[in-house]
């Protein structure tokens, strides 16, 4: 073969290596922005289920702040029918969390707040359980918002219920 096609080929050959390497580099760089895309997405969803937690825990806070309602009067069911409407509401976000103790944690405060909403809101108790419950779900979110790690001295509150 002469020079000249040993050329071509050498020249083809580079060619060939030029293009997979491009398109290898174009694709690498489309999943990367897809995943930046994705991972942007889910950091604002926490985010907003963090504020609206916020908002929700100082909603829970001034309800139990009225008095707990007697079940058995009609005033009372409504009182009851409020707070579950925003319990509900919390366990809504924190459906929204990708992180699982901060699933976890919702899920043991929605909890308590469901099974024993009288105890949470008895006064005799200082204090009383839906300040600490409140407070806490302030915490936990404020290190959402501000991307901190997750403060896990918090659990000694809400110990595991098995």
């Amino acid at each position: 073969m002469g020079s000249e096609i040993w050329a071509g080929l050498f020249g083809l050959a580079g060619t060939l290596v030029g293009a997979a390497v491009s398109t290898g580099a174009v694709v690498w760089q489309q999943r990367r922005t897809a995943h930046d895309a994705e991972r942007t997405y889910l950091l604002g969803l926490a985010e907003a289920a963090a504020n609206e937690c916020i908002r929700l825990s100082y909603a829970i806070y001034a309800h139990y702040k009225k008095g707990v309602g007697d079940e058995r009067s009609p005033d009372g069911r409504e009182w009851h029918a409020e707070l579950q409407r925003m319990n509900q509401a919390l366990e809504e976000q924190a459906l929204r969390f990708h992180d699982k103790q901060m699933r976890d944690l919702l899920a043991r405060m929605h909890a308590e707040i469901l099974i024993r909403a009288e105890w949470v809101g008895d006064p005799e108790g200082w204090p009383p359980r839906y300040i600490q419950i409140c407070g806490d779900i302030r915490l936990v979110m404020g290190t959402v918002l501000r991307r901190q790690p997750f403060p896990t001295r918090v659990w000694e509150n809400y110990p595991d219920p098995s």
